[in-house]
């Protein structure tokens, strides 16, 4: 029987160990090289040696992370966004220390797609005429079963658009899902869903559309949803796909995701609760329950 090469004690003894080779490359080149890796690999990776390990732990090199796979803008905005919560976490009559950012929760913030409608609160007409009448269209209501503790509940409006967009959305395959709640079916069908994939330049202002999706469902779905009387996971009947990114000329091109469901249909609409919409890593062994 012939021996492969790669079979052979003399190439197997000559082979560089990964921690060996590792060791000769400058601490500023690993820290580089990590820094454009995902995630996932990034957690394959520290399981090689304990010399990647105690790299993939220092928070420097999630600063980079952040820094190379998102637009400043946005890291910028997120990390505002980090501090005030923190502050406000600590109370009215706390001292005034500065807050100490981890790099790691940051970045776990910025490829976290999902948006909280009632957080959000880009809804028309969401609490229009709160404090300053009886009737309102959208209301902002607390359930202890959100994630985040608010939902937002039509009322009653003839038309309606609620959007959201997830920005900076890593690149892959996802699913598309809403958790909503319907109370009749009657009252609430023939919404529209759509999602649109886009292409930005970090610093840029305009946008180019790569990928369109759009879905009605047909009537049985409401009335599936409504005879549960509880919070459903709908996800649209098709995957998102967003291109990986690049770099040209020194600015990130990368991109967002708009969402929305809308109906302009003449008709009143009420008794639609909404909690969020989320992008879910597409894996062919999740199985969600059907509507239509």
């Amino acid at each position: 029987m012939m021996m492969n090469q790669s079979d052979s004690p003399l190439f197997i003894k000559l082979q560089p160990r990964m921690s060996d080779f590792f060791s000769q490359v400058p601490s500023e080149i690993v820290v580089n090289v990590l820094s454009f890796l995902p995630a996932k690999d990034l957690c394959s990776i520290s399981l090689v040696n304990k010399n990647l390990w105690s790299f993939i732990q220092d928070d420097y090199v999630w600063q980079s992370i952040c820094i190379n796979q998102f637009p400043v803008n946005y890291v910028s905005e997120e990390l505002n966004k980090m501090i005030a919560e923190e502050y406000a976490s600590r109370g009215s009559n706390s001292e005034e220390q500065p807050v100490n950012i981890i790099n790691k929760k940051l970045y776990k913030r910025l490829s976290r797609h999902i948006s909280f409608m009632a957080k959000e609160r880009r809804i028309t007409w969401l609490d229009i005429q709160q404090g300053g009448g009886n009737y309102h269209h959208w209301r902002t209501l607390e359930d202890s079963q959100s994630e985040f503790g608010k939902i937002v509940f039509l009322d009653n409006v003839w038309w309606f658009d609620v959007m959201s967009t997830l920005k900076a959305v890593l690149p892959g395959i996802y699913d598309i899902v809403w958790r909503l709640k319907i109370k009749s079916e009657n009252d609430i069908h023939d919404l529209n869903f759509s999602a649109t994939v886009v292409e930005k330049i970090e610093d840029g202002n305009e946008e180019m559309t790569i990928h369109e999706y759009n879905h009605t469902p047909q009537r049985s779905m409401f009335s599936s949803i409504a005879r549960k009387k509880d919070w459903v996971e709908y996800r649209l009947p098709y995957n998102l796909v967003v291109p990986e990114r690049e770099v040209i000329g020194d600015k990130l091109v990368y991109h967002d995701v708009h969402l929305k469901i809308f109906n302009y249909s003449g008709f009143l609409k009420t008794g639609l609760w909404i909690d969020y919409v989320r992008l879910r890593e597409h894996d062919e062994s999740r199985v969600y329950e059907r509507f239509e």
